[in-house]
Formats: structure tokens, sequence, C-alpha cells
């Protein structure tokens, strides 16, 4: 008949929701290959240790963790079809508001990854 019932649209729609942190994960990945090699090397590694670490995050957590990474994700998207990385231009500020905000352990992971990105390059 081609019409579906509420249950079943209920149940596509849940799967749907339970696969959206691999698809985005994934997705993620898929864009680093638009990156210079070694924020690639970076980026992948930082978004496998998050992910492996959110794994099993309250809902809560989970819904902010899923709502930054989907920005993240759109806006490297767009940098990088807008010719981003020919112009020298990814990624961007971070508000200074925002670090009021964060953990002990999220400003350890910021100056972490801070130091890393500033490594350097090792020919």
């Amino acid at each position: 008949m081609g019409i579906m019932s509420r249950g079943a649209k209920a149940a596509t729609t849940m799967a749907s929701l339970e696969r959206f942190p691999l698809i985005l994960y994934k997705r993620i990945l898929r864009l680093h290959y638009g990156l210079p090699e070694e924020l690639r090397y970076v980026g992948d590694n930082y978004v496998k240790d998050e992910f492996r670490r959110h794994k099993n995050a309250s809902p809560e957590q989970a819904l902010v963790f899923l709502k930054e990474w989907t920005e993240y994700c759109v806006c490297l998207a767009k940098q990088l079809s807008n010719k981003g990385i020919a112009k020298g231009v990814v990624g961007k500020d971070l508000n200074p508001a925002m670090l009021d905000n964060f953990h002990d352990e999220q400003l350890r992971q910021l100056l972490d990854l801070k130091i890393e990105a500033e490594k350097p390059k090792v020919s």
C-alpha cells in the first residue's frame, strides 16, 4: 500500500536518531579529507577521542555534544565548499566568554589541542 503506520514511522525515526551520532562522526571524518594533512591528523584523532569519551553520556550531555559537533560539521562543510582552504581560512574564533563556562577538563583538552596544532611540522 505504501502508507506507513504511525508505529512504523516512529520506529523508523527512532532508528534514525540512534544512528545519528555514527552518521555525524563519519561525515566529519569525510570532511577532514579536505584539510591539510597535519590538520586532518590532529582533527581525526580529536574527533575519535571525543566521540569515544561521550559514548555513554547522559541524554542531556549527548544532546549538547551532538549539537556542538553538528555546528562544527556545518561550519567546516561551508568553509571547504567555499574554497576556505585556498584562502587559508579554516575554523572560527572561539568566543572568550565561552571559556568561562568550560570545565577544567575542557580547558585542558583545549590547551592540548592548541599545543598539538602548534607543533613544528616534522618532515
